[in-house]
């Protein structure tokens, strides 16, 4: 019952969000061409419709077994390639022109300024990175590079300068790494002790509706590049104390702190860090993460970069664009239908689900040492905070892939006997969402 409730809530909210603008109940535009989407209503059938429907099938089919009855190494082996395949057959069901080749060729997009910045160099980029971002500035940076830090514009200058330049290659090679977030976050659980969990969630990993957004933006491989910094968090937690969990402390601040230099969102990234430690009741790693996250940070200044002054700078190219128009009054509850949409009904249900566990055993929930619980609510603490800081007003089905992709394992707490069911739902939907929608960044 608790899940049915979470899915007719759910539900509700995601109608009420589409109609609101039509019925003028915001009385006005809220600057997006379908609402609480970055889509827009484009039906459309594909013969490539075919891979994804086969993958959906096995996996519903064979899955939930396999996820139980494999060895590790080969599971996350196989749900890397199983999810690479199902984030591609959704693309593909688009046709290969819109999309793999369109995605990163829009003139918003990074590669746009990749041209640019191989003649400047890459000390002359961090240099001036921020005169760049502000629309008044002469020669100003296209909408995805004002928007962000450096980093994702110098890795697709380099992707260029070795053969992988233009929209399908660079596009490819994004997907491919987005696609490995469901093995880190995978391997993040089992460090954390949650291998069970780990497993039983896996299909829905594979089945994540977020493929279709990590396959049409950068995001999905940021998620995947902090959700590395999670794993490493993670193991340097469990770690006796010692010379390699100080070693592995150092290297999870600074993967993290790298993080921040590919979205300035992924600071919010801490409350997940915080769920780690708090999972593996050990505060340890906090003194060398912190420590080698400063030194990143002082790394990029040195080189002419200072983050928080380009953070600022960008809140105010924020609102000289869209920023401005979007209504918060609008996108503070669509933003949470919109995400909602990524995320898909069997993860809806299990919001119910474990909301149950909880009210129930409230003190083995929290007591016990619930990788899964403790870093969904750490991935809901970031999205809160995202969505109260009014800086993401709507497109957040991609700008939050690195927290939402923290939610899907909450999946475990779904009756073991509706398991199958809520994974042919969801892969129906993710299906539906993908031929319904044109979706767009």
């Amino acid at each position: 019952m608790a899940e049915w409730l979470a899915v007719a809530a759910v539900a509700t909210l995601i109608a009420i969000a589409f109609v609101a603008e039509p019925l003028g109940w915001w009385g006005g535009d809220v600057h997006q061409w379908l609402p609480p989407m970055s889509a827009h209503l484009d039906p459309e059938l594909h013969g490539w419709l075919a891979l994804p429907v086969a993958v959906a099938t096995a996996t519903v089919a064979y899955g939930p077994s396999l996820a139980q009855t494999l060895p590790w190494r080969r599971l996350l082996g196989l749900t890397w390639v199983v999810g690479l395949l199902w984030g591609l057959g959704l693309a593909l069901a688009r046709g290969w022109s819109e999309g793999i080749v369109a995605p990163l060729a829009d003139r918003d997009e990074y590669l746009i300024d990749v041209p640019r910045a191989r003649e400047m160099g890459v000390l002359t980029v961090l240099r001036d990175y921020t005169d760049y971002i502000l629309l008044a500035s002469d020669n100003h940076w296209e909408t995805h590079n004002s928007g962000h830090p450096p980093v994702p514009l110098l890795a697709y200058a380099g992707l260029d300068r070795i053969g992988l330049g233009g929209s399908a290659p660079s596009g490819l090679v994004t997907a491919a790494v987005g696609s490995l977030t469901v093995v880190v976050v995978l391997v993040a659980l089992r460090t954390l002790g949650d291998e069970a969990r780990a497993r039983t969630a896996t299909p829905f990993l594979v089945l994540t509706s977020l493929a279709i957004w990590i396959w049409i933006s950068a995001d999905g491989a940021f998620a995947a590049v902090v959700g590395a910094g999670v794993v490493v968090l993670a193991a340097a937690a469990v770690a006796p104390a010692g010379r390699r969990a100080a070693l592995l402390g150092l290297a999870a601040g600074l993967v993290l702190g790298l993080g921040i230099f590919l979205s300035y969102g992924l600071v919010l990234m801490g409350p997940i860090a915080v769920a780690v430690l708090v999972a593996a009741r050990q505060w340890r790693p906090v003194v060398p993460a912190v420590l080698a996250a400063l030194v990143v940070v002082g790394a990029f200044a040195a080189a002419g970069f200072w983050w928080y002054e380009a953070q600022q700078i960008l809140v105010v190219r924020y609102y000289e664009g869209k920023g401005e128009d979007r209504q918060f009054s609008y996108w503070i509850w669509g933003n949470l239908a919109a995400a909602a949409i990524a995320l898909g009904p069997a993860v809806w249900a299990s919001f119910g689900a474990a909301l149950e566990r909880l009210v129930r055993q409230p003190r083995q929930m929290l007591a016990g040492r619930s990788g899964a619980g403790w870093l969904a609510a750490g991935a809901a603490v970031a999205i809160a905070a995202a969505d109260l800081s009014a800086l993401s007003k709507s497109e957040v089905e991609r700008i939050w892939l690195p927290f939402l992709v923290w939610l899907v394992p909450l999946t475990a707490w779904l009756r073991t006997e509706h398991r199958r069911s809520w994974l042919a739902l969801q892969a129906g939907w993710t299906l539906g969402v993908c031929v319904v929608f044109r979706t767009t960044w």
